[in-house]
């Protein structure tokens, strides 16, 4: 992989980061609002609304951490390596999933092997 590529992707990770982060303080800021409801109706669309901002908060926050293994694999050279085989990761691979750390090869094994002993 050559540096332009490295770059790309680096600077799309830090996009991606800072969007995430956005998302999280505009999270704390509608949860910090106290909304009065009016009757049960509210209540419960208001429960809910709150239930999936929540989960999404989950999964940005899971999202956040990969975001940044990867942008310190980026900085210790290491980024694009198969963390099993030790093969470089195939750029097109890791331009559809920017975090990843498997190869395609041992990922499918490991799903193989989860799918086994379930």
């Amino acid at each position: 992989m050559n540096l332009p590529e490295i770059s790309e992707i680096k600077a799309t990770l830090l996009s991606m980061r800072s969007e995430i982060l956005n998302k999280a303080n505009e999270f704390k800021s509608e949860q910090s609002v106290q909304i009065h409801t009016g009757d049960e109706a509210d209540a419960a669309s208001l429960n809910i609304s709150s239930h999936i901002s929540i989960r999404l908060q989950e999964h940005g926050r899971v999202s956040l951490l990969l975001i940044d293994r990867a942008l310190g694999k980026i900085s210790n050279g290491t980024y694009g390596k198969c963390e099993t085989c030790g093969e470089m990761i195939s750029l097109k691979r890791l331009k559809a999933r920017l975090f990843t750390n498997l190869c395609i090869d041992c990922q499918e094994e490991q799903e193989s092997f989860k799918s086994l002993i379930q």
